[in-house]
């Protein structure tokens, strides 16, 4: 009874591999029902915003992250959107919080913004999501923010394929685990429910990765990207006087300028936090020490002096007596007439 049990599990997962590679096979080429539609109604570039509409007309057998889908209807095109401007604009903060308000209207949001500053002048970008519906209407909109467009560029991407595939290994591994919970209740023993069980987890997690990509493209189509640069007119606007440039030599001159100060200042304050009680530490207790080596070694000279002098008597006395006439001829020299 084991070996019939097995072997019929084994069928049902050899059955199960074979439907999904016939299906794979024919999800490389479109569906003949999606080529009608199409033949039917040509692709058009300026379409592209409402093809790639959000996810609720896609219908999945089984409920996950709200990603449900139902075979039998026609396919709409996914199409991911991605945008790139770069403008020149007076003020750059203002420009990207107005670009910020413009994303919430549009029922969008901002994904991320930086503002930095650039040879002495504030420049910028921000990069927002909006419904694909409203990608061109967005665009329209920056474009009436800014001064000028230095550059705009756009590119789209068809996940149709891949989508339609996703769902076809979907439907056929949904319909493999079903079979399989089929054999928990034909499982004799603990070994064979084991294994039964492990089979259903890998086929489990394998229809919760697919549905988790069916997902991330659905919404990557229902929301473009657009990310804007932004430059202030002060930077796209530079005075030159035969190819010399005075602003940036000027700016030059006063970043040099400013780094000096910087330094001088750095210096300053590493001197009275740092290097000055340092010195204190170190600067007092050496000096006391030079001191006191400086009257020892002066005491001791002049122990030697009286010593030589106490050792030999009559270069006192010839000392004495030679200081002596210089102090009689002071007096005499004073006597003298004029």
């Amino acid at each position: 009874m084991r070996i019939i049990f097995i072997l019929g599990l084994m069928s049902v997962f050899l059955l199960g591999a074979c439907a999904e590679g016939a299906l794979s096979d024919t999800s490389i080429g479109e569906p003949a029902f999606f080529e009608e539609a199409v033949e039917a109604e040509a692709f058009d570039e300026s379409a592209l915003p409402s093809a790639g509409a959000p996810a609720e007309s896609f219908n999945v057998a089984g409920d996950t992250d709200g990603v449900v889908f139902q075979t039998g209807q026609v396919q709409e095109r996914l199409i991911i959107r991605d945008g790139q401007m770069d403008i020149v604009v007076k003020d750059t903060e203002e420009t990207a919080k107005a670009i910020g308000r413009l994303a919430v209207a549009k029922n969008g949001w901002v994904v991320n913004s930086d503002i930095y500053q650039s040879n002495g002048a504030k420049s910028g970008s921000i990069s927002i999501r909006v419904p694909a519906e409203e990608f061109e209407a967005t665009i329209e909109s920056i474009r009436a923010m800014a001064l000028e467009v230095n550059s705009e560029s756009s590119s789209s991407q068809d996940v149709t394929e891949e989508f339609v595939d996703l769902q076809a290994r979907v439907e056929n591994l949904e319909a493999t685990a079903d079979r399989v919970r089929g054999f928990l209740d034909e499982t004799k023993n603990v070994e064979e429910a084991l294994a039964v069980n492990q089979e259903l987890s890998r086929l489990e997690s394998e229809i919760e990765s697919l549905k988790a990509r069916m997902q991330f493209l659905s919404q990557s189509a229902a929301l473009s990207r657009l990310t804007i640069f932004i430059t202030p007119d002060a930077l796209s606007q530079p005075i030159e006087v035969g190819g010399w440039r005075p602003e940036g030599v000027a700016r030059s001159a006063i970043d040099a300028l400013l780094q000096a100060l910087q330094g001088l200042g750095s210096i300053i304050i590493w001197g009275g936090i740092f290097c000055l009680p340092i010195a204190i530490l170190i600067g007092v207790p050496l000096f006391f020490i030079i001191r006191f080596g400086v009257r020892r070694f002066r005491n001791r000279q002049l122990e030697k002096e009286d010593e030589e002098e106490d050792a030999n008597p009559s270069l006192a006395e010839e000392t004495t007596t030679d200081d002596e006439p210089e102090e009689e001829e002071s007096p005499k020299s004073e006597q003298r007439p004029g």
